[in-house]
């Protein structure tokens, strides 16, 4: 897994090194990345109230932020930690065909594509990273207790690679999904991408050299209703988004989003203090029992000290501190649920998923 600490030490050099990037399947998001955002819904900045035009060897000063903000969490799974049937959809050539995907993120239960009133659980989007672009290929969840998986018949191309100033390019998708005994839903999109700047975006808590990238994206929404043969088709407000990618990090590190021009959010990748500089192998975090019930065990190498996380679904916090050798942590007021349990240190990141019954 790729660790987006080491990026800190990026911020101690000048600005007069930085050179334009180039975005590629190497230094973008892959499967197992574990991204932390600090999210402003109402930051009071002028700043994000007017991204300036694009151009090249920009500075975007965002050090001075302030506001209400939540934390926010990206985890990328491997397939194989999605649902069984999931998996074997979007992981299998053979039935995946041009939606075969490389990994998943989890989604908040509001967030998944279902413009109906449904009961929606353990909800994914799937993505395919590979030398020609970064797709989305579909979304997959629970819902009324039953398995719904919608496939994009024309992919999502959320970027292509390889992405460097200057570049653009417009893609359509769609997708249609039957939902037993109700209807059909469906999603159609046009999605404008334009890499039209480069240079240091400064944050309050580290600089990074980025690409940004300018995307519209205008989404149309199709719902049928089966038991009284009626549809409607619902289109959204136009939502515009400046996207800032730093190959040092691998991913996205800020990201601002507006809706018919109004500022909606932002959010920039949060680093965490100084951690051990051990890096540990996957093999060496474990977490037991699981499923838990009222006391979670975790293991680690006896040289490691780094901090330990205990996210919901929603991305909200619900335990921390630090993490040396194996500890013990009281679980036992935690709701029923599906937790990602994750250990840092300056190197890594390792997340675990963790279920919560009694």
């Amino acid at each position: 897994m790729r660790s987006f600490y080491s990026v800190l030490l990026f911020s101690f050099f000048s600005a007069s090194l930085f050179a334009q990037p180039v975005i590629d399947q190497d230094n973008f998001i892959t499967v197992g990345d574990v991204f932390e955002y600090v999210q402003y819904t109402n930051a009071a900045t002028s700043n994000l109230e007017i991204i300036p035009d694009g151009g090249q060897d920009l500075t975007w000063d965002f050090s001075e932020l302030v506001g209400q903000f939540v934390a926010t969490t990206d985890s990328y799974y491997p397939l194989d930690s999605t649902p069984d049937l999931f998996s074997l959809f979007f992981g299998s050539p053979f039935i995946a065909g041009q939606n075969l995907s490389t990994h998943a993120l989890e989604l908040a239960v509001l967030d998944f594509e279902l413009p109906l009133p449904l009961q929606v659980e353990e909800a994914y989007q799937f993505y395919r990273t590979d030398s020609e672009g970064y797709f989305i290929t579909g979304n997959a969840a629970e819902v009324e207790g039953l398995p719904l998986i919608s496939i994009y018949d024309t992919l999502d191309v959320v970027y292509s690679f390889p992405l460097s100033f200057g570049d653009m390019d417009t893609n359509s998708f769609y997708f249609l999904t039957d939902v037993p005994s109700l209807g059909t839903v469906g999603q159609s999109g046009l999605r404008s991408k334009n890499a039209d700047a480069w240079g240091e975006l400064i944050l309050p808590n580290a600089s990074y050299n980025c690409l940004r990238v300018r995307t519209e994206l205008n989404i149309t929404d199709t719902i049928y209703i089966g038991f009284t043969n009626t549809g409607t088709e619902v289109e959204r407000p136009q939502q515009i988004s400046y996207t800032w990618i730093s190959p040092e990090a691998g991913g996205v590190v800020a990201e601002a989003i507006f809706i018919d021009e109004a500022f909606v959010s932002f959010r920039y990748l949060n680093n965490l203090s100084a951690l051990s500089s051990t890096e540990i192998a996957e093999t060496d975090f474990q977490i037991y029992p699981n499923p838990a019930s009222k006391s979670l065990e975790i293991t680690i190498p006896s040289d490691f000290s780094g901090e330990f996380k205990i996210l919901d679904l929603t991305g909200r916090e619900v335990s921390t501190g630090q993490l040396k050798s194996n500890i013990s942590i009281d679980i036992s007021k935690l709701p029923e649920g599906i937790y990602l349990v994750s250990a840092y240190s300056s190197m890594n990141v390792l997340t675990k998923r963790l279920i919560v019954n009694r």
